[in-house]
């Protein structure tokens, strides 16, 4: 059998997760075929990125162009105008890129402009909110992809309606077994992450925010703020805050960690730290669409601050809420957590997004593919 060359082009947290145990899986599995990483900096930072690598055991990248920051267009242009040449160079049978962010779209289409075939992992979400830029650039994405690695049934229902039903294949979400992988450690480690914070299992709220609908508007970020120190007069709220997201923040004290009016704020964490802070949690407030998939498997009540989500199946049994009111946000927070027999009906939810077996899945689709 003529070997195989997978081209993984990653560039964002998410990104890092999704891809671990496919990466896993060429690497330890799979002799016929090569691997190249190649990470387009678009998380530039150690805390969004070098401590991922680290913690899901990634390989270093082969290459990284340190695209870094920007506008959209700006950041997406960047990521094509260095990829183009290395792609043409190292010649691979595929571009596999996952999930939603400009990094994707930017691999995607350079890709496909030089007759590359593009294979997209997590296709097919839709959250019909053509106001994110995630939800253009996972339509335009899988519009120009060779194959369409889809994670649920909705998402294989979604690309047959766009007319894209002969590249689907269903797989599951590799998401699903990176939680099991790095599971053990999480319980090793959890118990001393809770104590390093002062708190209690099943005793605070945790909250993510990055979303530019709410961080970049002031005003609105405000509100979230103020609801969030309403809920912590009865609930202590942990906040790990995006960098986007510190500096538009008011009043935060300079340290990595501080506790203001019942609210703990920190430094971005690793994915071992934040899956410990998510799995012993009450509740989880975000506006992220990877941590509403966590929650979910880990059984915890998620609040998303979003009108919309691209992963319908965590609405089933209120096991994911979504919330656009600012000033509802603390009693939400309250009645979400202190409501047991919500959390017990989650536990017994059925879980939408595989088996554990999709990098298997999707390895030996590219096989027979390429």
């Amino acid at each position: 059998m003529p070997r195989i060359h997978v081209m993984v082009v990653v560039g964002a947290r998410p990104q890092f997760v999704k891809c671990a145990p496919l990466i896993k899986e060429i690497l330890v599995r799979r002799r016929e075929m090569d691997l190249s990483i190649v990470h387009s900096g678009q998380h530039y930072d150690s805390e969004m990125s070098e401590v991922f690598f680290r913690e899901l055991m990634i390989p270093k990248p082969s290459l990284n162009l340190h695209a870094g920051s920007g506008s959209h267009a700006a950041q997406t242009a960047t990521i094509m105008k260095r990829l183009e040449a290395p792609m043409l160079k190292l010649e691979p049978d595929v571009v596999l890129v996952p999930g939603d962010t400009n990094t994707t779209l930017a691999a995607s289409l350079t890709a496909a402009k030089i007759g590359i075939p593009v294979a997209h992992l997590e296709a097919g979400m839709r959250s019909g909110d053509t106001t994110m830029p995630e939800e253009i650039n996972r339509r335009l994405t899988d519009h120009c992809s060779a194959i369409l690695l889809a994670p649920t049934k909705t998402a294989v229902r979604n690309l047959k309606k766009e007319g894209l039903g002969k590249a689907t294949r269903l797989t599951g979400d590799t998401m699903v077994e990176t939680l099991r992988a790095v599971m053990p450690v999480v319980q090793r480690r959890e118990r001393d992450i809770l104590a390093g914070l002062g708190l209690q299992a099943d005793n605070y709220a945790l909250v993510t925010l990055h979303r530019p609908s709410n961080v970049d508007n002031l005003s609105r970020l405000r509100k979230i703020q103020l609801a969030l120190h309403k809920a912590a007069k009865r609930l202590r709220v942990v906040f790990p805050v995006h960098p986007r997201t510190r500096s538009r923040l008011r009043g935060l004290k300079s340290g990595a960690t501080s506790t203001e009016g019942g609210v703990t704020y920190m430094s971005p964490q690793g994915y071992i730290e934040t899956m410990s802070l998510l799995r012993n949690a009450s509740c989880l407030v975000t506006d992220s669409g990877g941590m509403q998939k966590e929650s979910f498997l880990l059984h915890v009540p998620c609040i998303t601050l979003r009108s919309t989500t691209e992963w319908p199946e965590t609405l089933t049994g209120k096991a994911n809420q979504l919330l656009i009111q600012p000033e509802m946000i603390h009693a939400k927070i309250l009645t979400t957590a202190f409501d047991h027999t919500l959390k017990n009906n989650i536990r017994r939810l059925r879980n939408p997004f595989g088996d554990g077996h999709s990098s298997e899945r999707i390895a030996n689709i590219l096989e027979e593919t390429f």
